[in-house]
């Protein structure tokens, strides 16, 4: 098998697109794909954006914690700490947010986007300095998944002067942080250096007392040139070089219901083993272009590659899976394998050997984008115009490897046979995409028409089969956003977009891709001191796609594609913001948002994903629940801010129809509330501390892969920035 190296040479997708009105201006090399202020108040599809002010008070780690906060957003747990996100938009599958568009910087972030789209990494939120959710026929800019809407994550820009920050912080199970950051400008030049670590020995108690924690590292440097500021044509060259790494003891199964309900932070001993390692190599550099004071282009080329280790527990030789075992603990042989995975029993025949997988994967991700931005004036009528140009290459090679163990006195041992390899392919995507956009001027009225096209390119070879096989989609994707302003705080929307997830590499031709027509249409209110918004929903699948991965709960069949056939997907987002003055000196901030969400299939059938099973119409998607609550309050003055944040998750199904060990299970409704408190001494120096999950509750957040999952228990910490 060949194996992926990265060079050191690719481009980043840097300024802001929108030209300044200030000519003596340096662009920030970070893209923001939604933008700030007026352009977020007059859009015209739903799109919300978490500012560094926000990220900073909140002092969150989790991608899922900072997204609970934004409507529309579902959030599916497994190991407390969000290392492997599931994040789905608008009742899209939350596994491992293969069915959003996730960018860092506005470029595809993920290891492989279209030829394996599950998420294994994410960029660490704790660098971030905002958060931007994209959904409606806004969507269709940034694919290749347009169904749902897409997330980018906005790194730290170069400063303008001379500043830097340390931020160092400890708390529950053993965690600890230390971020640091450093940039400096002239007039035609910048740089940045940051690095972040964060550790823990983790929350659940393994049987055999080791660590069930993580270690995570961070560095990313930037650079910039940037042409003289009053040259006729400005030009600027951003460099980022990132690099990322991860060891943590993390597994796939999960606790039987009566052992999570005794002690839910237990972890088995068959586990030990799990430990999780990857790495990854970032580089992009990007050049913009001012042609004159109405039209700008930007080009990126930018290389990631990503490689990764999971050693842990597949299952037991036996076609039994772990989901089985675990659903139904004392049936017949089930309450034998459950004690030898307790460590309280010896493997003593053959099926009662473990089965331990080495996943081995190599990824890599590069590709050349390039946008112009053009600004005119039609018989008064304005006009920004927007032509896009993506070509987009990724790969794949799983190298996947099992060993038996034995359970023996509590302590995994080698059964002593050879190492079989179980999965040994590789698999390719080669992408062009493109897109045009006019976002339309006339008086009151904002209409945005777009049309994007996407053609893929797929190819597979399973080396321990030797098949090889190639397949593709070519598909155009229109949408059209409308806002009308009635006031000046005041403004109704609408739009439609055709919604579109491709289907992967190696699948059979009768396999469709995902596609459906989603609607919406909403009210917005902004003034000085509040702001509201409530956006109806409406997703019409013409066909729901299935994709089977270990985090499902599959261990055979991992890629396979399922056809879900029509699903009907409607809801509604809700928020409000508003900050009251009690006095001259205290403040009182608070936000609410809501999200409703009904899914229901149009049809009978019947499919071994485990995640659907045998469906009747009317069934309902799981991990989708019908209702969501995030609220906040808090109290600031001059030095002084504290903040408390409840965030409410309804009963979601565990599987959408019958037949599998997970049927009828659900995941009870629960409700979890943290604080923060921050105290600020001139502008220098911070103590802040926060409590996760206060009341400590106890709650089940999912039975996937393997049994049950609970949630992040109490959890303090301290932390002191010195800014410099």
């Amino acid at each position: 098998m060949k194996r992926l190296t990265c060079i050191s040479l690719a481009l980043l997708l840097a300024p802001s697109l929108a030209s300044s009105d200030e000519p003596n201006t340096i662009y920030l090399e970070s893209l923001t794909v939604i933008g700030e202020g007026d352009a977020l108040q007059q859009s015209t599809g739903s799109a919300d954006r978490l500012d560094q002010e926000s990220l900073e008070k909140d002092e969150y780690d989790d991608l899922h914690r900072v997204l609970n906060t934004v409507p529309g957003v579902n959030i599916r747990g497994e190991d407390g700490f969000g290392l492997r996100p599931n994040i789905g938009l608008r009742g899209t599958t939350t596994e491992r947010s293969q069915k959003i568009t996730l960018m860092e910087d506005g470029v595809l972030i993920t290891p492989a986007p279209y030829s394996a789209p599950a998420a294994y990494y994410v960029p660490m939120v704790s660098r971030m300095t905002g958060v931007e959710v994209t959904k409606g026929p806004s969507a269709i800019t940034h694919g290749p998944n347009t169904v749902g809407g897409s997330i980018n994550l906005i790194t730290r820009p170069i400063p303008y002067q001379a500043e830097g920050e340390i931020d160092v912080a400890s708390g529950s199970h053993g965690y600890q942080k230390m971020h640091v950051h450093y940039g400096d400008s002239s007039d035609q030049w910048g740089w940045l250096v940051e690095g972040l670590h964060t550790q823990a020995t983790g929350f659940k108690a393994l049987d055999t007392d080791e660590d069930t924690g993580f270690d995570k590292n961070n560095v990313m440097l930037k650079g910039r040139w940037n042409s003289d500021l009053e040259a006729r044509q400005y030009q600027q060259i951003d460099i980022k070089l990132n690099y990322a790494d991860e060891t943590s003891n993390e597994t796939y199964l999960g606790l039987s219901d009566s052992d999570f309900s005794q002690t839910p932070y237990r972890r088995y001993a068959a586990t030990q083993n799990a430990e999780m390692d990857w790495e990854h190599k970032q580089v992009q550099i990007n050049h913009l272009i001012e042609l004159d004071e109405d039209r700008s282009v930007n080009t990126t080329v930018y290389r990631h590659c990503f490689e990764r280790s999971w050693t842990k527990l597949n299952q037991f030789n036996t076609d039994r899976s772990l989901g089985e075992i675990l659903a139904n603990p004392e049936a017949g042989l089930n309450s034998n394998f459950m004690a030898v995975l307790r460590g309280e029993k010896d493997s003593e025949i053959t099926a009662e050997t473990l089965l331990i997988g080495t996943n081995a994967r190599q990824y890599l991700s590069q590709g050349i984008q390039t946008e112009l931005n053009w600004r005119l004036m039609q018989d008064q009528i304005e006009h920004e115009l927007t032509l896009g140009l993506r070509l987009h290459h990724d790969e794949i090679q799983r190298n996947h490897t099992e060993n038996g163990f034995l359970m023996q006195s509590g302590q995994l041992l080698s059964d002593g046979s050879a190492e079989s390899t179980t999965t040994l392919n590789d698999e390719s995507a080669d992408a062009l995409a493109s897109y045009i956009q006019d976002r339309i001027q006339i008086d009151k009225l904002t209409l945005v028409l777009g049309l994007r096209f996407e053609s893929i390119d797929y190819t597979s070879k399973n080396t321990l089969t030797g098949q090889s096989q190639s397949n593709d989609n070519q598909i155009a994707l229109p949408g059209v956003g409308a806002y009308y302003a009635l006031s000046e705080n005041l403004g109704v929307l609408a739009g439609v977009h055709q919604g579109f997830v491709p289907t992967g590499p190696g699948q059979p031709k009768h396999l469709d891709p995902e596609e459906s027509t989603n609607y919406e249409v909403g009210l917005r209110y902004n003034d000085a001191q509040q702001q509201a918004e409530a956006i109806a929903f409406f997703s019409d699948y013409s066909n729901l796609k299935g994709t089977c991965t270990f985090s499902a709960g599959c261990v055979r069949r991992e890629g396979n594609v399922f056809n879900g056939g029509e699903v009907f997907v409607q809801g509604l987002e809700a928020s409000y913001q508003r900050e009251w003055a009690l006095s001259q000196d205290v403040r009182m901030p608070m936000s609410i948002g809501y999200t409703y969400t009904d899914t229901e299939f149009q049809s009978d059938f019947t499919s071994s994903f485990p995640l659907w099973g045998d469906v009747q119409a009317g069934d309902q998607l799981a991990y989708i629940p019908e209702h969501k609550l995030n609220a906040s309050i808090g109290l600031a003055r001059e030095h002084w801010e504290l903040a408390l944040n409840a965030h409410y998750v309804s009963e979601q199904s565990e599987q959408a129809g019958s037949g599998g060990p997970l049927e009828g299970s659900t995941v009870p409704a629960y409700t979890v509330v943290d604080v923060n408190a921050h105290y600020y001494h001139g502008e220098q120096h911070t103590l802040y501390a926060k409590i996760d999950n206060i009341a400590d509750k106890e709650y089940l957040v999912s039975r996937r892969p393997f049994g049950a999952r609970p949630g992040k228990p109490r959890s303090i910490v301290g932390g002191y920035k010195y800014r410099f």
